[in-house]
């Protein structure tokens, strides 16, 4: 089971911690305020420890030395970007992830070693902009160079793909499925994740490939 450390409580982190646990996920929380945290440990039955995500006796506490995933997703950039520093340069955890309030500080974040910087702001105007749709196939521009898009795919209850495991389906080169978002829920695809009518399916995919994609996953029954 994989270790995910999350820095900050608030409404971001806590969700996320949510479905990250209801996915099987091994997840420890930090969060400077005592109230919240106590707030948050009734609710969600993790580990949560009391303290700055830059403490890291603290982040030795929480298990961050067999941590796979590091999230801090504070509302303070420069708390966010510190303790993804720590958790890569001193622990080596090897994927981390950070929110950025001030878009303008998503470069920087990249250039100091941060493997994935989400841009709270940046998103909700793609997510407005992402209404309108293009041919069931929305490809999210949120990618300022190379030839990778953030494609979204609707299944319907026709769709191929629908009723297979991810494992079992055969995707484009240079494709990943991120995520899968079911109703309400937004949730990480595994091998063994079966899709359903009407998830939306969120992928990496190398541009020349994301009609491809379409069809492989969203295309109709004979």
């Amino acid at each position: 089971m994989d270790r995910v450390i999350i820095v900050g409580a608030g409404k971001v982190g806590f969700h996320l911690a949510k479905v990250l646990k209801s996915n099987k996920y091994d997840v420890a929380l930090v969060e400077k305020d005592a109230a919240r945290g106590a707030e948050v440990a009734q609710k969600i039955e993790i580990g949560v420890f009391l303290g700055e995500g830059t403490d890291i006796q603290l982040l030795r506490s929480a298990g961050v030395e067999r941590a796979e995933y590091f999230i801090s997703v504070t509302g303070n950039d420069a708390d966010n970007l510190v303790a993804c520093q720590i958790a890569k340069s001193r622990f080596n955890v090897r994927h981390s992830i950070a929110r950025v309030i001030d878009p303008n500080n998503e470069s920087l974040f990249r250039r100091l070693g941060v493997d994935a910087v989400i841009s709270t702001t940046a998103l909700a105007a793609q997510t407005i902009s992402n209404l309108f749709p293009a041919n069931g196939l929305r490809l999210i521009s949120i990618f300022d160079r190379g030839d990778l898009e953030l494609a979204e795919v609707a299944l319907t209850e026709h769709s191929l793909s629908v009723g297979k495991k991810v494992s079992e389906i055969l995707l484009p080169e240079e494709c990943l499925l991120v995520a899968i978002l079911r109703e309400e829920t937004v949730f990480l695809p595994r091998g063994n994740t079966i899709l359903q009518p009407f998830d939306r399916i969120f992928a990496m995919v190398q541009k020349k490939y994301a009609s491809d994609l379409r069809g492989i996953l969203a295309g109709g029954k004979l």
